[in-house]
């Protein structure tokens, strides 16, 4: 504790009178001319003192500055994290048939209603009227391009919702109408003081390549705003599965940074399934085939890898499955699917181990996403007279979605650990019956401890949930 001006005068006063008492320590040249300039110089001191031994500790959020975090980490390889810019994909529409090509150039800038949320186009693309027909979307009866656009800032602000983006900053010639039909999302703030000093605090784990400990570490220090946890399954643990040559690695990682993308594939003819490009993939939004001068709208299946070799991973094998009756596809038939998928496995790969020559020992590092599971909960939940039953309602639901979508991995949850917990923590919750506290799948008895492996998160969803809260 550093010492002040005030308590180093007392010490001086009290050193001189041990040496020497008929010393006059209260008046005159002494204080003058010793005591009081030496104890605001010896209190510079023994702040500076402090401040040495604070960042020579894990107390050093104490007495580092900004500055001195940014060269800390970046003695580690890392830096603050800059924040994340959200994407989506954006339709430029015209409602008549158009008589020349019309092109959407890169940079051209959308945004909401207000102006305030702007954003640009990343690739540039082209409405050709040699070809409006497979331009031509029936079901809005416009000739439209889907373009991918990104914020012009970062932060979660630009995850606006769908049909929120409907505004050109400059006129297009030949496009009469913009809208994005997918939310934008994947925007993250600047990471923040306090996150940036955590991380600093466990980059003393190791940054080796090859090793858990460093590959933890080395992908939560690239990402910060994005990746919240990381587990290292190495090939003598049970929950490893796939068959290797050498050494291996399966690296899960908690976050989301949804991405919509719209894809693109040109039938051979026959053909009732397409694979999907990027992975893993949420959900699709739409499918259209042009075929000649009509568009159709197929009905169709997500079948999502979900194997234990390469499910949600890189290097998973997602598709969907066609089953309107004019199919299978005809030859030169024109696909476009439009579905959403979480970017950060892919954000891992490219920023952390795009270069795998530097891995330790030449590791097969398999980056994937954990595999979900679904928590069944039931109960009765009583309610104080004094408090509307609706409110309670949403209280209750906002602390079961909270706690059971891992941000980070956990190896157990209790059942009488979370009915305490909404007892004392939900406001309005008078008494819990819990009738149900288990896997959705593989469970033995109606309540029990839910285990998670360490490949596994939990994901809540109202599929599995069924609480009434009664007055």
């Amino acid at each position: 504790m550093a010492k002040t001006a005030e308590d180093i005068k007392v010490e001086l006063v009290e050193s001189i009178n041990i040496t020497d008492k008929t010393l006059d320590t209260s008046q005159g040249p002494i204080p003058d001319c010793f005591i009081n300039p030496q104890s605001g110089q010896l209190a510079n001191a023994s702040q500076d003192a402090e401040s040495l031994r604070q960042l020579f500790t894990f107390q050093f959020d104490n007495a580092i500055t900004d500055d001195e975090v940014k060269a800390s980490l970046a003695n580690y390889g890392s830096a603050p994290g800059e924040g994340t810019k959200a994407r989506h994909i954006q339709y430029f529409m015209r409602f008549t048939r158009p008589l020349v090509d019309i092109t959407i150039p890169v940079g051209t800038l959308v945004s909401n209603s207000g102006g305030d949320l702007v954003f640009r186009v990343v690739n540039s693309g082209t409405i050709l009227a040699s070809a409006y027909q497979s331009y031509y979307n029936a079901n809005r009866k416009t000739y439209e391009v889907g373009l991918t656009v990104e914020a012009v800032g970062v932060g979660n602000q630009y995850n606006l919702p769908e049909y929120r983006v409907t505004s050109m900053s400059v006129p297009i010639g030949g496009i009469d109408a913009t809208e994005n039909r997918t939310k934008s999302e994947g925007g993250n703030p600047v990471e923040g003081r306090d996150s940036q000093i955590s991380r600093l605090k466990t980059s003393l784990l190791g940054i080796n390549l090859g090793s858990s400990g460093g590959i933890k570490n080395l992908i939560k220090n690239s990402l910060p705003e994005i990746v919240t946890d990381v587990s290292i399954i190495q090939p003598y643990e049970k929950e490893f599965v796939r068959n290797t040559t050498g050494p291996a690695l399966d690296t899960y990682c908690l976050g989301t940074n949804l991405q919509a993308y719209s894809q693109m594939y040109v039938a051979s003819g026959g053909e009732d399934t397409i694979a999907l490009e990027k992975s893993p993939v949420v959900s699709v939004s739409s499918v259209l085939v042009v075929r000649g001068n009509t568009t159709i709208s197929p009905t169709f299946v997500l079948v999502n890898d979900t194997s234990l070799e390469t499910g949600y991973s890189l290097a998973a094998h997602n598709s969907i499955v066609l089953y309107d009756p004019l199919l299978p596809l005809a030859t030169d038939d024109l696909v476009t699917i439009t579905y959403s998928y979480n970017k950060v496995l892919e954000d891992v790969y490219n920023i952390v181990f795009k270069e795998g020559d530097s891995y330790l020992f030449k590791t097969d590092i398999l980056i994937r996403q954990p595999f979900p599971v679904y928590p069944f909960l039931g109960g009765e939940i009583q309610t104080f007279a004094s408090y509307p039953k609706t409110e309670v309602e949403q209280n209750v639901l906002a602390f079961f979605s909270s706690v059971f979508n891992f941000t980070v991995f956990t190896d157990v949850m209790y059942p009488e650990v979370i009915r305490q917990r909404v007892i004392t923590e939900v406001s309005g919750v008078q008494g819990f019956k819990m009738t149900d506290f288990r896997r959705s799948s593989g469970s033995l008895l109606a309540i029990e401890p839910i285990a998670y492996g360490r490949n596994e998160y939990s994901v809540f969803s109202l599929d599995y949930y069924n609480i009434e809260v009664v007055g």
